[in-house]
């Protein structure tokens, strides 16, 4: 195969037609598992099924094809993100902490605010979580609102089917707004 693709190239005996139909061919030979566009997902919360609870709690409530929401090369199932390409990838999720007074009194409660980045490898059944970001608060009395946010973001390798959570404290107290609290994942590069 090597020979024929180089007498296409050198080669000055064939004729001109010849020479673009088999170079073309060669030429869009796909690459194999590369999707055409980068992989990318945002997801933002979908306020209306936020689970109950106060330790570490699967956050899977996300809308991934309303709004700012969107979903490309990789697939999403039961509020987690699927990673169809090998590849280093830039995750981020951001999540913001609201109670107004008059919906219960936190005062003087101290509540551990996090969250949490997840990466399960689902063959292995094993899971790491690869990020966090939180805060211990004692919210006053002085004030009518309250209001914390979390945002982390790194670059990790995902291969082909790993899974990418996200866990929270506290969801009841999360902001139900799309520029509050959401996630997400963009392919900068191929694994060498």
């Amino acid at each position: 195969m090597e020979m024929e693709v180089q007498r296409i190239i050198i080669g000055k005996d064939q004729s001109k037609s010849e020479k673009s139909i088999m170079g073309a061919s060669w030429l869009d030979l796909p690459k194999k598992n590369k999707p055409d566009k980068p992989p990318f997902a945002h997801l933002i919360i979908d306020g209306n099924k936020i689970p109950a609870g106060t330790g570490k709690v699967n956050l899977t409530s996300w809308h991934h094809d309303k709004g700012w929401a969107n979903v490309l090369n990789m697939t999403f199932s039961d509020g987690k993100l699927i990673a169809n390409h090998d590849g280093f990838y830039y995750l981020y999720a951001s999540v913001c902490f609201r109670h107004h007074e008059a919906v219960g009194n936190l005062t003087g409660q101290t509540l551990q605010l996090m969250l949490y980045v997840i990466k399960t490898d689902v063959k292995r059944k094993n899971s790491v979580v690869l990020m966090k970001g939180g805060s211990t608060k004692n919210w006053s009395g002085d004030s009518e609102f309250h209001f914390y946010s979390v945002n982390v973001g790194g670059f990790f390798k995902l291969k082909s089917g790993e899974v990418v959570s996200i866990q929270v404290s506290y969801p009841s107290l999360l902001d139900r707004s799309p520029e509050g609290t959401y996630f997400g994942a963009f392919k900068i590069r191929d694994v060498d």
